[in-house]
């Protein structure tokens, strides 16, 4: 996994210290920085369906496997007021993007709307549980998968579960994070206000 680095632009900086400030009189500074994280872990956290949506649009994926795309992580605290999306960008295996067994091959669309064909491999299902593509072979560094019939120790033909690049290595990183950064921004800002003006509301109507 690897943080998304993905930052506030400066004019929403500007207006987030802008509401701090406007707040000042009213509440404490340990309080605002508090909402101020709230509003930033909030912002991170409505852009994870965002992230999702775009590589959906995108990528024939299942559900299982987008839903561990993104978390937010780590998460802003009053100390540091710094939060980030951790996105998984390790190979995903083919079984994620929805195959089907075609006699001897399996059919599979990566990208929607552009099916490959990936020939001597087949679906199975492994004592754990785990579904899966296979294929005779296996992979080697810098060169990819290499089918064969290579023997394991115990005589085994060697068969080895067929992976694909992750969706962000793919391309997709750069419009999800410009995305992103100006979904967050004003995000961010909104969260921040509301968060404020609750506990200002909530102080004046205990003073009632």
């Amino acid at each position: 996994l690897r943080i998304m680095y993905i930052q506030v632009t400066e004019e929403r900086r500007g207006e987030i210290e802008r509401i701090q400030r406007e707040f000042a009189n009213q509440l404490s500074n340990s309080e605002i920085l508090r909402a101020t994280a709230q509003g930033v872990n909030s912002a991170l956290a409505k852009s994870i369906p965002r992230i999702n949506k775009a590589v959906k649009a995108q990528y024939n994926i299942t559900q299982k496997y987008l839903s561990r795309m993104a978390k937010v992580s780590p998460k802003a605290n009053s100390g540091t007021l710094y939060g980030g999306i951790r996105i998984n960008d390790s190979p995903l295996p083919l079984v994620a993007f929805r195959p089907k067994q075609k006699g001897p091959s399996i059919q599979v669309a990566i990208h929607k709307g552009k099916t490959m064909v990936v020939k001597n491999a087949f679906l199975a299902t492994m004592a754990s549980g785990h579904i899966g593509v296979f294929s005779r072979g296996r992979y080697a560094k810098g060169v990819g998968f290499m089918p064969g019939r290579e023997k394991t120790l115990s005589g085994k033909t060697r068969i080895t579960e067929l992976r694909t690049a992750s969706v962000f290595t793919m391309g997709l990183s750069r419009s999800v994070a410009a995305d992103v950064q100006e979904f967050m921004g004003n995000e961010a800002m909104a969260r921040t206000y509301g968060i404020l003006q609750r506990k200002v509301d909530k102080v004046a109507k205990a003073a009632r």
